[in-house]
């Protein structure tokens, strides 16, 4: 389902479906509260189904990727010619400049973990290298006993 035709009755079902509260909704979309018209205006069939429809629009985007969220905001800019006219396409493509930059600061972050990852594993085998090296260092010295004098000391006479 498309945006609602009524841009209060639209920015009610935005707001709950981030979570709002029906009076705080109601109030945010410009809408005098009290009398219990914020939850008239949440059984609406057309409200009602918008708002199931952004929740779900959200949860998918909880778990989409950059990809899909530009695929998204595309979609959204495609609508909004016919929806809001010039201002809802300047949204849209504002939007689509967001998610652009987001997507590019994602995969800078990307990267920097690759490199990370792959310093942290030359480290690991370097320090498993050293470990090798180790051993053998000990296993030529171990011919040697506690019960051997130092090299330094003379030996004493009977």
């Amino acid at each position: 389902m498309p945006f609602l035709q009524n841009p209060r009755h639209e920015a009610f079902a935005q707001a709950r479906a981030k979570g709002a509260r029906l009076e705080d909704a109601y109030e945010d979309a410009g809408f005098t509260p009290g009398h219990g018209h914020s939850s008239r205006l949440a059984l609406q069939p057309a409200v009602a189904e918008r708002i199931a429809e952004l929740r779900a629009l959200n949860a998918r985007m909880t778990d989409a990727n950059p990809a899909l969220t530009v695929a998204a905001l595309l979609q959204l800019a495609d609508f909004a010619p016919g929806f809001g006219g010039a201002a809802a396409v300047k949204e849209a493509r504002m939007a689509l400049m967001d998610a652009c930059r987001v997507h590019a600061q994602w995969e800078r972050a990307r990267e920097q973990d690759r490199k990370r990852l792959h310093h942290a594993e030359i480290t690991d085998k370097n320090e498993r290298l050293d470990d090798e090296d180790a051993p053998a260092a000990t296993a030529e010295t171990s011919h040697l006993t506690a019960e051997d004098p130092p090299s330094d000391r003379q030996p004493t006479a009977i």
